[in-house]
């Protein structure tokens, strides 16, 4: 296994990983495959066919290869009923052993500043340079820039798309500025010395971003940090005179002396390189400064929350004596994709105005001589406290019902809807009034969600419509599919015990509800509820799981046959084909959650590509724009659009906006709208089956295929 970890990280570069006839057993294929995501972010594509044995631990090991959002193309030795589910387990998917597999609806991928680039080309007929730009290696290293912000966490959107944006451009730049001056360059030996120059530039980006980082935890290393960088920069502008100046002085045109040149400047780079290493030292420094830094605030930390007790408190007492019909003022959090709000709720005023979310990514120091009142203190990530999973599906009941009822008070008064993250801020603000408590219990919910959601279904549906990923009204679905699953496993029942009375059937039921479900009685009920390509799907995954299941109560069956042989038999005999009716009804409610988020896919990108401040909420302007492009397409290829008539959109916008608010959340968009985007979904697969077919017709005449999007 060792040799083997070795062998993918020599190709950790790579977007292509060949593990063919290389005879892997099936326990290290599933141990292998973690480590493969691990190490090749940049994987495309990955070949496993021909090994000791297939794949057998589908689902768990699609789930793992489903993280690598650049992966496309998968080889693999599978059973047919298998392969059905890999396309739905890695949905970014678009070959399978050899088939096509895209489906329609498939998000576009966002910008990447970790895109593995092709290296850049030197003039028409004059060859490449041999100091191509290496993207690849460089963006690496800026994602490792990018980790220091985050401590090694996940990079927050806006802070992420700041930094995505900024590579972007330095990149683009950079590009446009090697090309346009070594095509006015006729010598080899300048073309090349430019193309060094411009490999400095693209490694200066990340050098930026480190002296920006180094500033907020050590002045004094970002002192030091300018001055090698100052340095570097110096060296590298020196290089073209140098090389000028050498060549005029010996009077060498040939290419003898451009080799020694490039032997030298081979040197500059090994220097650079070595200095890149000594910044990576630096970079430990820093981060040894930083924990050090917030162990000695971790005393400072301790005085200021018995500061917000005390200050807790005292409004408390404040609160008692301003009388029971005060006005209770809101506390105004500053959020970075939302305006300021405020929300004043008394007697005699019933107007709500959305809490946007905190921010939680900065501390401002205080001096001296500033009162507590105006320091804003921030927790940070080790101090938010752990809910349970008890705690956390309390709180969202708690938060669904409050939403519910805010909603019929909005449509009695004639207000805007909140979406369900303003509304979480709301509910917290009416609980606690305070800001501080209000961040602390706000993160405390979003780092259990993160938690928990790939272990209970209703944590991932409620963080999908905490994002706006999916419209709010999708919880009812899932209880919906939970009531029909009991309803039709009570109809299975009443068939195999057709004399029995309805209490024992129901008394049966509630027994499996608390057990474990036997194979015929959930293939009955995926049968009925699905169609064929669905079921078979839900098939594998719930027979996997049902093996995972029955593998476990083996193993504590062989361990307690260790002390009691002769209970080993009896047990091993009881387990094939039984699971927890809890595993398989998450089966299917992870299922059903998939489907649906695949389906809002294509429409997904189109709301956010409207909601510029990225908020969930649309205005009436850009409710147009959005149906302009959701809906049935007309015309072909590019000049294919959305045609609706201005009755229409007036129809549309008095569903979606009936008091005329300018304010669309984004599940009304999806109720509005959810009929056009079953058109559009429909549509774009009739077009992508119509492009096959047209395809496998001119490969037949030996045409070209056309490329997707060009289809009538």
């Amino acid at each position: 296994m060792e040799e083997l970890k070795r062998f993918v990280a020599s190709n950790s570069g790579s977007s292509n990983l060949m593990l063919d006839r290389m005879g892997i057993t099936t326990e290290a294929l599933e141990e292998l495959i973690p480590f493969i995501a691990q190490r090749l972010q940049n994987l495309n594509s990955l070949a496993l066919k021909n090994n000791s044995n297939p794949l057998t631990n589908i689902v768990d090991c699609c789930g793992v290869l489903g993280e690598v959002q650049s992966l496309r193309s998968l080889s693999v030795t599978i059973d047919e009923e298998e392969a059905v589910a890999v396309p739905l387990l890695v949905p970014q998917l678009n070959v399978l052993n050899g088939n096509n597999v895209g489906t329609p609806g498939r998000r576009k991928s966002q910008p990447n500043p970790h895109r593995k680039s092709q290296p850049l080309q030197g003039r028409p007929g004059q060859g490449n340079t041999t100091s191509d730009i290496d993207l690849e290696k460089i963006s690496g290293l800026y994602n490792d820039v990018k980790m220091l912000y985050s401590n090694g966490q996940i990079l927050s959107p806006a802070d992420d798309r700041r930094m995505t944006i900024a590579f972007d451009k330095h990149v683009d730049a950079v590009t446009n500025r090697l090309k346009e001056r070594r095509n006015k360059l006729e010598e080899s030996y300048e073309r090349r010395t430019e193309g060094l120059m411009a490999k400095h530039g693209m490694y200066d980006i990340c050098f930026q971003e480190v002296l920006a980082y180094s500033e907020t935890i050590s002045p004094p290393l970002s002192a030091v940090l300018k001055k090698i960088r100052s340095i570097h920069t110096g060296l590298f502008q020196l290089v073209p005179e140098i090389v000028k100046d050498t060549v005029e002085a010996t009077g060498v045109r040939g290419e003898e002396r451009v080799e020694e040149l490039l032997e030298e400047l081979e040197e500059t780079r090994l220097e650079l390189e070595r200095s890149e290493d000594e910044t990576g030292q630096l970079l430990e420094a820093a981060e040894m400064l930083e924990s050090e830094a917030k162990v000695n605030q971790s005393e400072m930390m301790k005085l200021r929350k018995q500061l917000r007790k005390l200050t807790t408190e005292n409004e408390g007492l404040r609160s008692e004596l301003s009388g029971m019909g005060a006005v209770k003022k809101a506390v105004v959090i500053g959020g970075r994709n939302y305006p300021n709000t405020i929300r004043q709720d008394d007697d005699n005023n019933n107007s709500m105005l959305a809490l946007p979310p905190p921010p939680v990514r900065e501390e401002k120091k205080e001096d001296n001589n500033t009162s507590m009142q105006n320091t804003q203190i921030v927790e940070q990530e080790p101090s938010i406290r752990n809910l349970t999973l008890k705690q956390l599906l309390a709180f969202v009941d708690e938060l669904y019902a409050s939403k519910e009822k805010y909603d019929k008070k909005c449509a009695a008064s004639k207000l805007p809807r909140e979406t369900m993250e303003q509304h979480m801020y709301t509910f917290l603000n009416q609980r606690y009034g305070l800001r501080s408590l209000i961040v602390e219990n706000a993160s405390a919910v979003i780092k259990a969600v993160n938690s928990f959601h790939q272990q209970e279904n209703t944590v991932a549906v409620f963080g999908k419509i905490l994002r706006n990923e999916i419209d709010e009204e999708f919880r009812f679905v899932q209880k919906q599919l939970k009531d029909t699953v009991m309803d039709l496993l009570r109809v299975h029942l009443k068939a195999k015990h057709v004399r029995k009375p309805d209490d024992f059937i129901h008394s049966l039921a509630e027994n499996i509800e608390q057990g474990v479900i036997n194979v015929e009685e959930w293939t009955d009920i995926i049968q009925y509820m699905y169609n064929e390509d669905d079921a078979m799907a839900l098939g594998v995954m719930l027979k996997d799981a049902a093996r995972k299941y029955n593998g476990q109560r083996i193993k504590e069956a062989k361990e307690a046959a260790k002390k009691q042989p002769r209970a080993k038999a009896g047990i091993d005999q009881d387990l094939n084909g039984k699971m927890p009716y809890a595993d398989f009804l998450k089966v299917l409610l992870d299922f059903q959650l998939l489907g649906h988020d695949r389906f809002l896919t294509k429409f997904r990108d189109r709301f956010y590509e409207v909601d510029k401040d990225n908020n969930g909420i649309i205005n009436e302007e850009e409710f147009r724009m959005l149906c302009g492009v959701i809906g049935k397409l007309t015309g072909k290829g590019k000049n294919a659009k959305v045609v609706r008539s201005e009755a229409d959109m007036r129809s549309l916008l008095e569903t979606a906006d009936p008091h005329n608010n300018n304010h669309i959340t984004f599940s009304e968009a999806v109720a509005c709208l959810s009929g056009d985007i079953v058109e559009m979904v429909v549509d774009m697969h009739s077009r992508q089956q119509r492009l096959k077919e047209i395809n496998i017709k001119r490969e037949q005449k030996g045409f070209k295929k056309i490329q997707q999007g060009l289809a009538p």
